[in-house]
C-alpha cells in the first residue's frame, strides 16, 4: 500500500570549505537518504565550494524519520572517499506545511529551529513563505570531517494516491494550495510508481494560474450562480487542450481545465481549481 504523505523537494545549493581528498581539491557529489528512498547529485569536479543548484525529491512516509546525507569524493580507479556527512529532521517543517497557510505576505517567518548539540545546524533555520509556497532554509555543518558545510532549502510537493494498472485513472482528490502570485505557475508532473527503481516520468505541465487568481479580485458577491466571469484561450504558453472557463458557482470560483502533457508522447489530465 502506498502510504507516501507528500514529496520533499531537497534544493541542494552549495557546498562550502569541503574536504580536500585529492592533491588540491576534491570531486565532490551529495547523497540523500530517507527510509529505504535514495537520490544523487551530480559530481562537481575540482572544487571544494561547490555550486549544485539541483532540486532532488524523496518520498515521505513518516515525517518522524531524518533525512541523512553523505558527501563523498568521486574517484575514478578506486573507492569515493568520503568527506563527511549529516542529517536534519523534516518534522518542524512539515508540522507548518500541515497548516495549510494561505494569504500570508512573501518571506513572512513561520517558525525558526535553533542549532543545538542534537543536530546539525550550523545556523538558524527559518521556515517561512516564499511565493505562496512554504520553505526552510538549512546550512548543515558536516560531522565526521575536519571541516564542510552543506547549504539548501526544504519544498514541499503534493502527492495523489496510484491507481495500479490504469492508463486513464481516476483520482477525484482534493489539496489544498496557496497561490498569491499569478507569474508563478503550478507544476505538475506525473510518475509512473515502479517499486524496485526510480519512478518513471511520464509528463508534467505547468497549471497558469494568473487569469484565476485576477478573477478573485473581482467583486463577485450577488452575481447569479453559474455565470461565467472569463474564459481563458489555448495558447503556445499553456498547456489547455480546450477553452477554459471560470465559472462563480455556488459561492466559490471554479475553472475546469484539460491540460496536455509535455515531454511525453500522448496523455492528458483534467483537473479543477476552486476558490476557499
Amino acid at each position: 500500500m502506498d502510504n507516501c504523505l507528500g514529496l520533499l523537494k531537497i534544493h541542494v545549493q552549495r557546498g562550502v570549505n569541503l574536504a580536500i581528498r585529492d592533491s588540491r581539491s576534491s570531486d565532490p557529489y551529495v547523497i540523500f537518504k530517507l527510509g529505504k528512498h535514495k537520490v544523487k547529485t551530480r559530481v562537481v569536479k575540482k572544487n571544494v565550494n561547490p555550486e549544485w543548484n539541483e532540486i532532488l525529491t524523496l518520498s515521505v512516509s513518516d515525517p518522524n524519520t531524518p533525512v541523512k546525507l553523505f558527501v563523498y569524493d568521486r574517484d575514478t580507479f578506486s573507492f569515493d572517499d568520503k568527506m563527511g556527512d549529516a542529517e536534519f529532521e523534516i518534522g518542524p517543517y512539515f508540522n507548518v506545511v500541515k497548516m495549510g497557510l494561505t494569504g500570508l505576505p512573501n518571506r513572512t517567518i513561520i517558525s525558526k529551529v535553533q542549532p543545538n548539540r542534537k543536530n546539525c545546524l550550523a545556523e538558524e533555520s527559518p521556515i517561512y513563505i516564499s511565493n505562496g509556497k512554504v520553505v526552510q532554509d538549512i546550512v548543515l555543518r558536516l560531522r565526521n570531517v575536519e571541516c564542510g558545510e552543506i547549504e539548501l532549502q526544504l519544498q514541499w510537493k503534493l502527492k495523489t494516491r496510484v491507481i495500479k494498472g490504469n492508463v486513464n485513472p481516476e483520482w477525484n482528490e482534493c489539496f489544498n494550495i496557496s497561490a498569491s502570485d499569478p507569474h508563478v505557475p503550478i507544476n505538475l508532473c506525473v510518475y509512473d510508481k515502479d517499486t524496485f527503481s526510480f519512478d518513471d516520468k511520464m509528463g508534467e505541465v505547468d497549471i497558469d494560474v494568473g487569469p484565476f487568481l485576477k478573477a478573485l479580485k473581482m467583486q463577485l458577491q450577488g452575481v447569479p450562480d453559474g455565470i461565467t466571469v472569463a474564459k481563458v484561450q489555448p495558447t503556445k504558453q499553456n498547456c489547455l487542450t480546450e477553452e477554459s472557463s471560470i465559472v462563480w458557482s455556488g459561492g466559490k470560483l471554479v475553472q475546469s481545465m484539460i491540460l496536455r502533457l509535455r515531454n511525453v508522447e500522448c496523455g492528458e489530465v483534467e483537473l479543477q481549481l476552486r476558490s476557499d
